[in-house]
């Protein structure tokens, strides 16, 4: 029993992660997998996969990431391959995107520039000096 080895191998595929409503993170963020919001951001974001925004969620700041798909609120700078912003959603800023869906009862409210997939991937966030993320709960003010 003892004398055997066990190894444990990582799955491939990132995880789920999930900013709950409640939640408020400030600074830059990277995430390798799906990210689902609920809560506030306020900052940079990163992801190699997909966003997806809640209704309650609420993002203020500047994002890259694979496709973008809003219920909620955002603020600022977005560039993705694909942005979906469904009945409640609502994106105010400049968007840089391959394609764009906006369905009944979303709102866009900004600049899109139309870039194709080789030119959005070349794009990039400005780097700033912080890379602390603050984790603290909601309060309403």
């Amino acid at each position: 029993m003892f004398g055997k080895k066990f190894s444990f191998t990582r799955n491939t595929a990132p995880a789920l992660s999930f900013i709950a409503d409640g939640t408020m993170l400030t600074g830059n963020i990277e995430f390798s997998g799906d990210v689902l919001i609920g809560g506030e951001i306020q900052g940079q974001i990163l992801s190699q996969a997909n966003i997806i925004v809640e209704k309650t969620g609420r993002i203020h700041g500047e994002i890259k990431c694979r496709e973008f798909i809003i219920d909620g609120y955002f603020k600022g700078r977005l560039i993705c391959e694909r942005l979906i912003i469904q009945s409640r959603g609502i994106v105010d800023g400049d968007v840089a995107c391959t394609s764009m869906q906006i369905n009944e009862g979303g709102q866009f409210i900004g600049l899109r520039i139309k870039e194709d997939h080789q030119t959005i991937h070349a794009h990039s966030l400005p780097s700033t000096t912080s890379t602390n993320v603050l984790l603290s709960p909601n309060q309403d003010n």
